[in-house]
């Protein structure tokens, strides 16, 4: 049986702190459905271990832009907070996932829910991305299913979606298949993070922005977070070393991988400029080599 010594709620999540065998029965049985592939996680799904993560993401959804103009993003509403218990077992359970493995998953789950609701799971649990990356599995094999002749196309973190089309027709018929499933799913699309349109207006995605014909760079949203942790930082008595440090990571991070993809003109030295007028700092904006 597993258990818990506390449980809190940090941004809208729910977390619980498992007690130490908990921990390794959470860690053995993540490990075990791994190692099993079942449910068989597809390759559109990109935040499960060896399938490329955000880098793999941004770069897979850049190199279609331009074959397929027709583009739709989505995230799902309070993801990890509307998750239907039943849902997910019916999931695992259909593809003969163990019952022994199933029996430490069904607790993850409803241990936590100490109001019974059958619904939601924690976040920062080891289990937590593989059941989530599990859950909307459903809708990854659904809009594959849908691709004719490279037609339409389509990748997946976590509950962050996008899915790219040759024509107008051939999206809006994907976006209805995808109602659908979250219908069966029993989720919901978040109505302010979405975009539908062609791919030339530029769309946010995974913390970049992505446009057919210019290189990838950090989204607004991306910036605004780096100012608001480095003042954060500030605030709780780093000193000007400290953030350089934070800057520099930060830049090394959204360029790493991306090839010649990331902007070449595109110098840490302005994100650390614009750190500093963020926190109201009077420091020199050039960055020593």
């Amino acid at each position: 049986m597993l258990t818990y010594s506390g449980m809190w709620w940090a941004e809208g999540h729910r977390f619980v702190s498992w007690t130490a065998p908990s921990i390794e029965a959470i860690k053995n049985t993540k490990e075990a459905i791994e190692v099993a592939r079942v449910p068989r996680i597809t390759r559109s799904c990109t935040n499960v271990r060896g399938h490329g993560g955000v880098k793999r993401g941004v770069v897979f959804v850049h190199a279609r832009l331009r074959a397929l103009p027709f583009i739709a993003r989505f995230d799902i509403r309070s993801y990890y907070e509307t998750m239907d218990h039943s849902v997910l077992n019916r999931i695992i359970t259909d593809a003969l996932v163990p019952p022994k493995l199933v029996s430490v998953v069904q607790e993850y789950l409803a241990v936590p829910d100490v109001r019974s609701t059958g619904r939601g799971m924690v976040a920062g649990g080891s289990l937590s991305p593989l059941l989530g990356a599990i859950y909307l599995s459903p809708l990854d094999t659904a809009i594959e299913d849908l691709r004719e002749h490279c037609d339409v196309d389509y990748i997946r973190y976590a509950d962050d979606f996008i899915i790219m089309a040759r024509t107008r027709f051939l999206l809006r018929r994907a976006i209805a298949r995808m109602h659908q499933v979250l219908t069966d799913l029993r989720l919901q699309i978040h109505p302010d993070k979405r975009f539908i349109g062609r791919a030339e207006r530029g769309c946010d995605f995974l913390g970049f922005v992505l446009h057919p014909h210019r290189h990838l760079e950090p989204s607004p949203v991306s910036i605004q977070r780096l100012c608001e942790r480095a003042r954060r930082l500030h605030e709780h008595g780093a000193d000007h070393q400290r953030l350089r440090r934070y800057v520099h990571h930060w830049h090394l991070w959204f360029t790493s991988g991306l090839g010649h993809l990331a902007d070449p003109t595109t110098h840490e030295t302005r994100y650390w400029q614009l750190v500093i007028e963020h926190c109201g700092l009077d420091l020199p904006v050039h960055l020593p080599a």
